[in-house]
């Protein structure tokens, strides 16, 4: 069964970006590392989340079907408990769509757990481990619609958050409209070029793979 990572980029689209990786460090030091998940967590609050709000609309629908049609020997309590049960279900299922999860996760701890498996996939790939301190991570989460860019403290502390930023957008856009794979090769050739305005030289040795990361988690 094809996963999500599947759907979005394909083996030739893969070695693409590995090519292109390659191509982008024979300008610069600097080790750009492409790693793409896709999802950063399993979110398991969004199923009692949907419920919970299913069932307060439909116990409010039930009250408000009391108020029309209840009363003199209605049976009030059944349509209240039908409302709530019916609710409760109806959230169930709307929290299966990925639109309606991420509102039910919401912006801000979104952002949290993307910067977090962010951080964690910075570390496992030992993008810090280059010599000049000049690596670059450049992190996909398809779930979570998120890209963030991470550049070691070499070359951190000469580039602004605000160009790094400029960056994401780009990607972001690309990937949007539905070209993901050309959106991240963009992506690896505006590291490279910013790394080298930086100051950052070319240099040989690959000190870490150009192989694009890839995880269906």
């Amino acid at each position: 069964m094809a996963t999500r990572v599947d759907t979005f980029f394909s083996e030739s689209e893969r070695e693409a970006i590995r090519a292109a990786t390659a191509e982008a460090e024979r300008s610069t030091s600097g080790e750009l590392v492409v790693f793409v998940v896709e999802r950063c967590d399993p979110h398991p609050e969004v199923a009692w989340k949907g419920a919970l709000i299913g069932g307060a609309i439909g116990a409010a629908c039930g009250a408000f079907a009391v108020r029309l049609f209840g009363g003199w020997g209605a049976p009030d309590d059944l349509w209240l408990l039908i409302g709530l049960q019916l609710g409760l279900l109806a959230g169930w299922l709307a929290s299966r769509f990925e639109a309606v999860a991420r509102l039910l996760i919401g912006d801000e701890a979104l952002e949290s757990r993307v910067d977090g498996r962010a951080a964690e996939a910075f570390i496992e790939e030992q993008v810090f481990a280059t010599e000049a301190r000049t690596g670059v991570l450049i992190f996909v989460a398809l779930f979570e619609h998120r890209v963030v860019v991470l550049a070691d403290e070499g070359i951190q502390e000469r580039v602004s958050d605000g160009v790094w930023g400029g960056i994401v957008d780009e990607a972001v856009r690309g990937i949007r409209a539905g070209a993901p794979a050309d959106a991240l090769i963009d992506a690896v050739h505006a590291c490279s070029a910013l790394l080298s305005e930086h100051g950052v030289p070319s240099n040989l040795t690959n000190e870490l793979s150009n192989e694009p990361r890839f995880r269906d988690e």
